[in-house]
């Protein structure tokens, strides 16, 4: 559980804790393109310290190069989430300090563009039904004061955004399922509701996933019967929550449209033995890896590097002379 809640979906349970994640998210980004500008200008600066340092102990002058590249690379990739990083500064400070938030709101939403692509799409372990309505798609809109930002769709096992301006991430995906989870439990303490494919890092699993769950429940409709995948249900009450949450995050989501979609899996090896003796080791898969647990460990890499390079600038330490 633990891993499944850092690596591929953080705990999100509520409006306030949606939003200091992505504000998290923006900060890390923005932190490493600072560290790493630093770390780069500190070595070219240094260079010769370095270099020094380098050539009277055993460690490769090359190491260097592979810093500054990986610095490099960091910065790249984390350039358009600082850029948005500042977007959200920019738009928010008004209401921050003190002004009209209802029209910071209405800036932030004229600041979007509709976004020409299909929105994305995960699939629950679980058909998510009203109670007597199997057939019917539960709506949840994205919408407050300022403007709307799509729709949440329950289709079934099917999870997806329709009709909403520049795609949202899987991270509203991974709170609606908690969510869910938390409303059902609250009837039903042994029922779980999560996310078992998701679209947009892996369709063609996600795709046979869906053609196995709409056969179960044609068969079920075509015999009469009940519903032969597990299901789960939503009342009015649960339903009219929902809609409520989606209104009260829309700020948020604006906030998050300004940052890139880096939606990837995970892998994460142990080995049995340590380099270069590795020759066993073991291995686990995620399907996700939330962007706020990767990129807060590159985050956390640059920095360590940083306090490094900046540690043997301050105290150089001791290497034999030539």
């Amino acid at each position: 559980m633990a891993v499944k809640h850092f690596v591929r979906e953080q705990e999100t349970r509520t409006v306030q804790e949606y939003t200091r994640r992505v504000y998290w998210l923006a900060g890390i980004y923005l932190g490493i393109v600072i560290a790493a500008t630093c770390a780069i200008i500190i070595i070219i600066i240094q260079a010769k310290l370095f270099v020094t340092l380098s050539q009277r102990s055993n460690v490769e002058t090359l190491t260097l190069a592979v810093i500054l590249l990986l610095f490099a690379y960091l910065a790249l990739i984390s350039l358009p989430g600082a850029w948005g990083a500042l977007k959200i500064l920019y738009y928010n400070v008004p209401a921050w300090l003190g002004r009209d938030r209802a029209a910071t709101e209405q800036r932030k939403h004229a600041a979007l563009r509709r976004s020409p692509e299909l929105g994305n799409a995960v699939y629950l372990n679980c058909v998510v039904q009203r109670p007597g309505q199997p057939w019917t798609p539960i709506r949840i809109p994205l919408q407050d004061a300022a403007g709307e930002l799509g729709t949440i769709v329950i289709d079934g096992v099917k999870l997806f955004h329709e009709e909403g301006y520049q795609k949202v991430s899987n991270s509203i995906f991974a709170y609606f399922e908690q969510r869910i989870g938390q409303l059902v439990q609250q009837r039903d303490p042994k029922a779980e509701v999560q996310i078992v494919q998701w679209s947009t890092i892996n369709d063609e699993p996600a795709l046979q996933y869906a053609s196995t769950v709409a056969f179960s429940r044609n068969l079920a409709k075509h015999l009469g019967s009940d519903q032969l995948w597990p299901t789960v249900e939503l009342t009015d009450d649960d339903i009219e929550t929902l809609k409520q949450e989606g209104s009260a995050l829309c700020p948020a989501l604006r906030n998050e449209a300004h940052l890139p979609d880096m939606e990837y899996s995970v892998e994460h090896t142990l080995p049995i033995s340590p380099e270069p003796l590795a020759f066993i080791s073991l291995s686990r898969q995620e399907q996700r890896a939330d962007p706020l647990a990767s990129m807060g460990c590159a985050f956390i890499v640059t920095l360590v590097i940083l306090a490094l390079l900046v540690f043997f600038i301050w105290l150089p330490p001791w290497v034999p002379s030539k």
